[in-house]
């Protein structure tokens, strides 16, 4: 289906090329794909001179010469040179502020090669071991971190439960401190009422 498109839109570029055919007899113009296919119904007969007009013989032949420019230009995989230098130029276009980037870092680069390549850094000493007893070191504290963390979420955790604890507890003593005014008040009641 991608090549009749394909197809198809060669098709319309030639005809925005050619221009419209001449109106028919209705007044309409047609396509340049009806143009050929009916074109193509008596293509064997003025091929052979069998046509009553004898200079529309002369420009079919001249159409025969370049059948194979037509055959190329309608091939699927046929790419204009005009659009291949069109996709570059877009890309190009696209790319442009990378590129502009990129060779002013190469600039900077280049700036810096005598000084990145003089003696004293040629000269440095080796800290490779240095290195890696700080990476390790670095690693032992990032666990120690991460466990010191956990220990630290147990403890709140805990904190909060004994918290919850204290709350209900003293929730309770209240309630029972009430319950004990309560009684307190009504047996003053009954007394007085004795």
């Amino acid at each position: 289906m991608e090549s009749m498109d394909v197809i198809s839109k060669r098709i319309d570029n030639l005809y925005q090329l050619v221009g419209p055919a001449p109106a028919g007899e209705a007044g309409q113009v047609e396509n340049l794909t009806d143009s050929i296919l009916s074109a193509a119904s008596f293509l064997p007969s003025a091929s052979t001179g069998h046509l009553a007009d004898g200079s529309a013989r002369d420009s079919i032949l001249e159409v025969f010469k370049r059948k194979d420019e037509l055959e190329t230009y309608l091939d699927p995989s046929y790419l204009d040179e005009k659009q291949d230098i069109k996709a570059k130029e877009m890309y190009i276009n696209t790319i442009a502020n990378d590129l502009a980037g990129t060779f002013e870092t190469l600039q900077k680069i280049k700036a810096l090669e005598p000084t990145l390549g003089a003696e004293y850094f040629r000269n440095l000493p080796d800290v490779s071991e240095q290195l890696s007893t700080m990476s390790s070191a670095t690693a032992q504290q990032t666990q120690a971190n991460e466990e010191l963390e956990k220990s630290m979420v147990a403890l709140m955790q805990r904190y909060n439960e004994i918290q919850t604890g204290l709350k209900e507890s003293l929730k309770g003593m209240n309630d029972r401190l009430d319950q004990l005014e309560q009684r307190l008040v009504d047996k003053k009641r009954e007394d007085k009422d004795v």
